[in-house]
């Protein structure tokens, strides 16, 4: 590495005679400094803000409450260039693969004297030729290990791994519990590389260490390239080949290497690493403010049940007796058609001709929960056979549902869950056009709400996923309950995750069918127990899908920036066209002296890290906040 050090400043003392390479640099290092405001991220001059890549970042930095702009690579070199500064500049997979020389030495100048660098995947590892790299990636001595290594692997330079780290990094990345589990008892296997005859051990997780898990089949598996063993700087993540994620300090810059192709699994409903490598290199690394996505941010649950069935009205009544709905609001959606698994069975709960079903839905409305509609009249049925080119036979069955609970509840339906977790893209169009906002999510598990992408597409404008947590293989009560799982690895998962949205000031939804609640009554008590608490230190509050999608609706809405006030201040500025009620900010205490208000309703506090500015029912704020002296 010591080698390519040399040779990329020796490459780079040309350059500043040849483009004037230096002074942007200098600018932009400089700028770093008095601004806290936005990010970058870096594309070809080829590729638009409308890109589907593009817009999966933006929407991303939104939803997790920070400003991201595009920067294409001609303006990141232009020495004429005198934009906003860089603070923090994002180098996306899929569509940053291909850089020149200049590019990959603006680069390293970027992060050498102040800039902040996160390179995701197989950014910058292609040739203008669209080939790899010989012998490593460019950027290998920029994020702190080699990789890339196509000459030495072939073929096998990218393999697929399981994705571990340790607890602290999970709770830096906001991993809720449950996304991850801990390691099995390690073993040794051998790999024979396509490159070379001979026979290296791949690592696995060692118990301490915990593995990120999907929803149904356990360890995830991810696309990554294979490193060397000396990564010269702190790893967040590992992967069987070496570094799936870590941070490297150069100079007066940091780099913080995504190992994994974030881009790619956003869109194929898998965006829970994107968001939280967004978050993390945009809060936890660079310190910037960012716009809460929870009301007062105030973190908190959507707890979501799904009744569906006759079958279903015993334990619910178990659960009502046993104080389970006490608490809430909650999101209680019901299958209203007569029959479950066939037409005709009489399996249903018959909503609006069976009066059990209709005093339990009125019961649980009076209670103040939200009632929805679970998928399509019919729940097995329409579950296995709903798909993306049957609109025109199912949609009217999802109709029905919706009609028929309204029937009874007498007010508008505005949320859904699929059955059997198949919504198909047609689905999520369907509900939006017919003024459903909300809907439960089997895909990018482990997030908080979302607007989904697939395939390069987005479900709709103003319409949220919810998707849900899961413990390791299981999400919904029933399915431990079938597994055997302990009651008390159930409660003590239930609290963690009370504790976790508590602690990182987001929302998360759990879900489940009151047939298999029963079966932990004791650990759903508990776990209730400890709500309560957190609700009583005004740091927990339960949500519903569509109280929360209204909220994130209006959010959408709210333009801010901080700005340059008088010498050595800035200004928060935030305006609505409606109302800012409930809009929090957080900026951190290390790098910042009391806020203080000039405009607008705001109510300032802090906890052990942040300043929270919390607005008022107003439609403009300005707020001055000072930097620390020492900083």
């Amino acid at each position: 590495m010591r080698n390519r050090r040399i040779q990329w400043t020796l490459a780079l003392c040309l350059l500043p005679a040849l483009l004037g390479l230096a002074e942007l640099v200098l600018h932009s290092a400089q700028s770093a400094g008095n601004s806290i405001d936005t990010l970058y991220l870096l594309v070809p001059d080829n590729v638009g803000a409308s890109d589907p890549v593009v817009r999966e970042w933006t929407d991303a930095a939104g939803e997790q409450g920070l400003h991201l702009a595009v920067l294409h690579d001609s303006d990141f070199l232009n020495p004429l260039q005198r934009s906003k500064p860089i603070p923090g500049l994002v180098i996306p997979d899929l569509i940053h693969r291909s850089a020149n020389a200049t590019l990959i030495g603006a680069l390293h100048e970027y992060v050498h004297n102040g800039g902040n660098l996160m390179v995701v995947y197989d950014a910058c590892t292609w040739d203008l030729d669209n080939h790899f790299a010989r012998i490593e990636s460019r950027l290998s001595d920029l994020v702190g290990v080699s990789y890339a290594m196509y000459d030495r692997y072939r073929t096998d330079s990218i393999h697929w791994s399981a994705v571990w780290g340790d607890a602290n990094a999970m709770k830096d990345l906001g991993i809720p519990p449950g996304k991850y589990v801990p390691a099995r008892v390690a073993s040794t296997k051998k790999l024979r590389t396509a490159s070379l005859e001979e026979s290296t051990k791949d690592p696995e997780p060692v118990p301490g260490q915990l593995v990120l898990s999907r929803y149904e089949y356990g360890d995830l598996s991810y696309p990554a390239f294979r490193t060397r063993e000396d990564f010269d700087g702190t790893v967040l993540l590992h992967t069987s080949g070496g570094v799936g994620a870590g941070i490297r300090k150069d100079n007066l810059g940091q780099v913080l290497f995504v190992n994994l192709p974030l881009s790619y699994l956003e869109g194929r409903t898998d965006g829970l690493l994107l968001h939280a490598f967004l978050r993390y290199f945009g809060v936890k690394m660079i310190g910037l403010p960012y716009l809460s996505s929870v009301p007062d941010g105030t973190g908190g649950l959507v707890f979501n049940w799904h009744i569906d069935a006759k079958a279903m009205a015993p334990p619910l009544e178990q659960l009502i007796a046993a104080g389970v709905f006490d608490r809430g609001p909650y999101s209680i959606h019901f299958t209203a058609g007569p029959d479950d698994d066939q037409f005709n069975d009489g399996n249903g709960l018959n909503v609006g001709h069976n009066p059990q079903t209709d005093r339990l839905i009125r019961e649980l409305q009076r209670r103040g929960h939200v009632i929805g509609s679970h998928g399509g009249w019919i729940h097995n049925y329409f579950g296995e056979h709903v798909s993306e080119d049957n609109e025109k036979e199912f949609a009217k069955y999802i109709q029905w549902n919706i009609n028929a609970i309204e029937g009874v509840t007498h007010k508008p339906v505005t949320e859904y869950s699929a059955p059997l977790g198949n919504q198909p893209r047609w689905v999520s169009h369907w509900l939006e056009k017919n003024n459903i906002d909300s809907y439960y999510f089997a895909g990018d598990t482990g997030m908080g709400p979302t607007q989904v992408y697939r395939d390069s597409e987005r479900d709709g404008e103003n319409i949220w996923a919810f998707p849900i947590v899961h413990l390791g293989r299981y999400a919904s009560l029933e399915e431990m309950g079938f597994a055997n799982v302990d009651p008390k690895v159930v409660q003590s998962w239930l609290t963690n995750v009370a504790d976790f949205v508590a602690d990182d000031r987001s929302a998360r939804l759990i879900y489940t069918h009151p047939l298999g609640a029963t079966k932990y009554i004791g650990a759903l008590r508990q776990f209730l127990v400890r709500t309560d608490q957190l609700s009583g230190q005004h740091r927990f509050q339960w949500y519903t899908m569509s109280g929360l999608a209204n909220f994130l609706n209006q959010r959408k809405k709210v333009s801010w920036s901080v700005v340059a006030g008088t010498p050595g201040t800035l200004l928060l500025k935030a305006r609505s066209p409606q109302s800012l009620n409930r809009e929090t900010w957080l900026f951190p205490r290390a790098l910042f002296d009391q806020p203080k208000v000039r405009s607008g309703q705001v109510q300032v506090s802090s906890d052990n890290e942040h300043w929270l500015l919390d607005a008022g029912d107003c439609k403009e704020i300005t707020v001055e906040i000072t930097r620390k002296q020492d900083i």
